[in-house]
C-alpha cells in the first residue's frame, strides 16, 4: 500500500536524501530513501557551483572521497543539478522484533515482502520494526541482525534484551532455546578502512544525528547567461577584485558588459582614436586652439595617451594594477575572486538600498559608525542557493569519514544529483571597517603585516585578503593562527548576535534566518531561508522601522544567562551564541562574545578590548 507525506524543499535538502532513513508521518513504520525525482535546473550557474563544492571537498583527501575527485569537477556534465519534486522511499529495515517482555525474539524478513503483525514463535507480542541499524564511516548502513547462538546453533530464536537500559552497550542477544547470552557486536565493515582500529561498524538507533550527516553549501546564485563574457576572461577575479575596491579602471563599466567591452576595445588598438576624439582634435583646429601644423603631433600624443588607457583598463593591465597597488600576488586574488564577486554582485543585479552614513544627525548613523558598521545595506531579492552534494556517517570531519556523493541518477544519464533551492529573500548586509578591524587587532598586541603595495588604504584593505586567503573556516582555530581567529571569530559572532536579535524585532522563529559570509571581505549577509509566511518583507520591515533598535541590541547583547560560568570559561554556548546547523554552514565554530564585548577567549586567552569598545 502506497503512503504519502508532505515535506517541504528545505527539509528534503537536510533530511530526506537518498539513503537516509526516517520515521514515516502517523504510522509506525521506518523507511529509508531510495531516490529523489526532480527538474533539472538549467537556469543556474553549474560551474560556479562545482568551483564552489570542488572548493569544500578539497579539504578531504582523495582517498577519503573516492568518487569526487578533482578531476570529477571539471566535468560538468557529470552531475545535474535537481530541485526536489517528490522522494521515493521503502520499508527498512525488516527486521522485526517481538514485544511480548517474555519473548523479544528478533526476525530477519529481509527477503520477504509481506511482514507478519504477530510473532511467529510466541503468537502474542506484536512485532515492530528494530530501531537500531548499523553504520561506518565509510558510509555503509546495514541492518541489526540476530546472531546464531554459539552455544545451540540454533536460528530464530535469539532475543534482544534491553535489560531497562537506553545504552546500547548494555544490551544483550539471549537465546531463548539455551538461555545463552551474547554481547552486541556490529561486525566488520567490508570496505577495508586504512585505520585497522577503525573497521567495526557501530551500533546506533536508526534516527540519531550520527548515522547521516548531510554536506550541504550555499552560494549566491551568478546568472551566468548574462556574465557570459565575463567568465570567459582569465582575468575575471581581477575585474571582481577591482570592482570591490573601488579602483577607477573598472569603476564605470557593469561585469555584464565586459566580454562586449574588451572586444570593442580590441577593435578600436588599431586606430586607437574614437570619433569623439577625432571631432575634438578639428573642433579646437577650427576655433584656433590648435594650429594645423601641430595636428599630427597632437593627434599622435592623443593616440598613445589613449593606447596607455586601454593598456591600463585592459584585463591584464588591471591583474598587475591590483597586485602594485595592493601588494598582493596574484594567486591570492585568483583564489578569493568568487567571493570578491559575491561581495559585489548584490550592488550589480539587486535592488539595493543603503544606509547614508553621511547624516551624523540621522541615530541610526550614529550607532553604526560607533559599533564599527563601515557598510549597511538592504537587498530585496538575494538569490541565495542551497545545494546538497554528498553525505557521510558516524563522523562529517574531513579524513574522519568518506564523503559519499548520491547514487547515480538514472532519469538523467546516470549523472550524480546535486539537489538545490533557490530562494530570492530579503537580506541585510552588514561590512565591517577595515581601519578599526586592524586598530582593534592592534590594541591587542597583534601586529598585522600590512601587504607593500604602492596605495596604503588599498593595501590595508587587501590585508584581510591576505590574511583569510586559506584559512579552514570550518575547523576550530588554534593559538598559531591568532590573527586569523580574531578577525573570523569577530565575524562569525557578530553574524550570529545580529542573527538572534533580528529574529526578536522580526518575530521570527530563530531557524528562518540564516547567515552567508564573506570573510575576505569583512562581510556577512542575514537572509531569510523561507518563501512564505511572514518571512516575506520581515528584514526589510526591519531595515525600515526598527533599525537603531536591532543594532542597540546588538551592542547590548553582553550578557549570558550562564554568566558567570560561560564568561569565564569560553564566553560561547547555546545561550548566547550558537544557532541552528541549518543557519551556520560553519557548525558553530570560533565563536566568542569576547571579540566583541572583551573577556576570555577559549583558545587565545584575554582579549583586553572588544570591537563595541568606545576607545575605538
Amino acid at each position: 500500500m502506497t503512503r504519502t507525506m508532505f515535506r517541504g524543499k528545505h527539509q528534503v535538502l537536510f533530511n530526506y536524501l537518498p539513503n537516509r532513513t526516517f520515521d514515516f508521518e502517523r504510522i509506525a513504520v521506518i523507511a529509508r530513501v531510495t531516490g529523489v525525482r526532480g527538474d533539472p535546473r538549467t537556469d543556474l550557474n553549474a560551474s560556479v557551483l562545482l568551483r564552489r563544492i570542488a572548493d569544500e571537498v578539497r579539504t578531504w583527501q582523495e582517498e577519503f572521497r573516492p568518487v569526487l575527485r578533482d578531476d570529477v569537477f571539471q566535468q560538468t556534465d557529470r552531475f545535474v543539478l535537481l530541485d526536489p519534486r517528490d522522494v521515493q522511499s521503502e520499508l527498512f529495515p525488516k527486521v522485526l522484533w517481538c514485544q511480548n517482555r517474555g519473548c523479544g525474539r528478533v526476525f530477519d524478513y529481509r527477503h520477504r515482502n509481506s511482514l507478519p503483525n504477530r510473532c511467529p514463535i510466541c503468537h502474542q507480542g506484536r512485532l515492530i520494526q528494530l530501531r537500531f541499524v548499523k553504520i561506518h564511516c565509510c558510509g555503509e548502513l546495514q541492518p541489526l541482525l540476530p546472531p546464531s547462538c554459539r552455544q545451540c546453533h540454533s536460528q530464530g530464536h535469539m532475543a534482544l534484551d534491553t535489560r531497562g537500559s537506553e545504552r546500547i552497550s548494555n544490551f544483550r542477544w539471549i537465546c531463548r532455546q539455551c538461555n545463552t547470552s551474547i554481547n552486541l557486536f556490529g561486525g566488520i565493515c567490508s570496505c577495508q578502512w586504512p585505520d585497522r582500529n577503525k573497521r567495526n561498524m557501530q551500533i546506533e538507533v536508526h534516527r540519531a544525528g550520527r548515522t547521516y550527516y548531510a554536506h550541504t553549501t550555499v552560494l549566491l546564485n551568478i546568472p551566468h547567461r548574462r556574465l557570459d563574457g565575463f567568465f570567459m576572461l582569465p582575468e575575471w577575479p581581477a575585474i571582481a577584485a577591482a570592482k570591490f575596491l573601488g579602483m577607477p579602471e573598472v569603476a564605470n563599466q557593469a561585469l555584464s558588459e565586459y566580454g562586449q567591452n574588451i572586444q570593442s576595445a580590441q577593435d578600436n588598438q588599431s586606430t586607437g582614436l574614437t570619433g569623439a576624439d577625432l571631432d575634438e582634435l578639428f573642433r579646437r583646429q577650427a576655433s584656433g586652439e590648435l594650429r594645423l601644423e601641430d595636428l599630427p603631433s597632437e593627434m599622435q600624443s592623443l593616440r598613445e595617451r589613449r593606447q596607455r588607457e586601454q593598456e591600463e583598463r585592459s584585463p591584464s593591465g588591471i591583474i598587475q594594477s591590483l597586485s602594485q597597488r595592493t601588494g598582493v600576488p596574484w594567486p591570492i586574488w585568483q583564489t578569493v575572486g568568487q567571493e570578491m564577486l559575491e561581495s559585489i554582485m548584490p550592488m550589480e543585479t539587486g535592488h539595493p538600498t543603503e544606509l547614508n552614513l553621511g547624516n551624523p544627525n540621522e541615530p541610526s548613523t550614529r550607532i553604526t559608525q560607533q559599533m564599527g558598521i563601515s557598510r549597511l545595506v538592504l537587498v530585496s531579492d538575494y538569490p541565495i542557493i542551497t545545494a546538497t552534494y554528498g553525505f557521510s556517517r558516524a563522523e562529517y570531519r574531513p579524513n574522519q569519514c568518506r564523503l559519499n556523493p548520491f547514487p547515480a541518477h538514472p532519469d538523467h544519464r546516470g549523472r550524480f544529483p546535486i539537489f538545490v533551492d533557490q530562494v530570492q529573500a530579503d537580506a541585510l548586509l552588514l561590512s565591517l571597517n577595515p581601519d578599526r578591524v586592524l586598530s582593534w587587532l592592534e590594541q591587542n598586541g597583534c601586529q598585522p603585516n600590512i601587504p607593500p603595495g604602492l596605495d596604503h588604504n588599498l593595501a590595508r584593505r587587501s590585508y584581510f585578503i591576505q590574511l583569510l586567503s586559506h584559512t579552514p573556516f570550518r575547523e576550530t582555530l588554534h593559538i598559531d593562527h591568532r590573527e586569523e581567529r580574531m578577525v573570523f571569530g569577530l565575524l562569525h559572532t557578530f553574524s550570529h548576535l545580529s542573527i538572534r536579535q533580528a529574529t526578536l524585532f522580526c518575530g521570527l522563529e530563530r531557524t528562518s534566518l540564516s547567515e552567508y559570509l564573506l570573510p575576505t571581505t569583512l562581510t556577512f549577509a542575514l537572509y531569510c531561508n523561507h518563501r512564505f509566511g511572514a518571512t516575506i518583507g520581515a528584514l526589510t520591515a526591519l531595515f525600515e522601522q526598527s533599525l537603531y533598535e536591532w543594532l542597540l541590541s546588538i551592542r547590548d547583547t553582553r550578557r549570558c544567562v550562564y554568566d558567570p560560568v560561560c564568561c569565564e570559561r569560553t564566553s560561547n554556548c547555546h545561550a548566547c551564541t550558537h544557532l541552528a546547523e541549518t543557519s551556520c554552514r560553519f557548525f558553530n565554530l570560533n565563536l566568542c562574545r569576547a571579540f566583541l564585548f572583551g573577556g576570555c577567549d577559549s583558545e587565545i586567552g584575554e582579549i583586553q578590548i572588544g570591537y563595541f569598545d568606545p576607545s575605538l
